[in-house]
């Protein structure tokens, strides 16, 4: 993976959005499509495609089918892009989020971010999720509305009162 920068390759305005099936995706995709991005959109094949329903231009939309346990599938959709947005989605039939479900999530994203390590053209990678990623913690109150990676979860405290997480 090409070093991190400031922002993404002003050279190359092509992105990657995994899952671009879920709704945190498919917004992603059309705000990004608003901007005037290029964007790689990979669809889970459990996920139902809700990139019909964008009410933007979408002649700089191109729809990958994506496995996140084929590595192949994922090199296809990160190709020549700078940027991956990565929203995991878990199947609709698959209701409660348990131990399987971590372990998935994890495998997934631990693929996805060595096909990135191996790419020539990634500047950045931007992992959305839960707020389950960020809320467990002791100060909770003192949270404040923007969060990122100074505010992940305490794994101490989600021990102490067994709360399911995944490492």
């Amino acid at each position: 993976m090409a070093p991190a920068s400031d922002s993404f390759n002003q050279t190359s305005n092509r992105v990657c959005v995994m899952d671009a099936s879920g709704h945190v995706g498919t917004t992603l995709t059309e705000r990004l499509l608003q901007r005037g991005y290029t964007v790689h959109a990979a669809l889970q094949s459990h996920g139902e495609s809700r990139l019909g329903e964008l009410s933007c231009d979408k002649k700089k939309l191109k729809v990958f089918n994506l496995d996140p346990f084929d590595y192949q599938s994922i090199l296809d959709a990160l190709k020549g892009c700078s940027g991956l947005f990565y929203a995991f989605e878990p199947p609709q039939d698959q209701p409660n989020y348990d131990e399987y479900m971590a372990e998935v999530e994890v495998r997934a994203a631990h693929n996805v971010l060595e096909a990135c390590a191996r790419t020539e053209t990634i500047d950045k990678v931007v992992f959305t999720s839960s707020a389950t990623a960020v809320v467990w913690r002791n100060d909770r109150k003192s949270m404040t509305l923007e969060l990122d990676e100074r505010h992940w979860t305490d794994v101490n405290f989600c021990r102490n009162f067994k709360v399911l997480i995944s490492n």
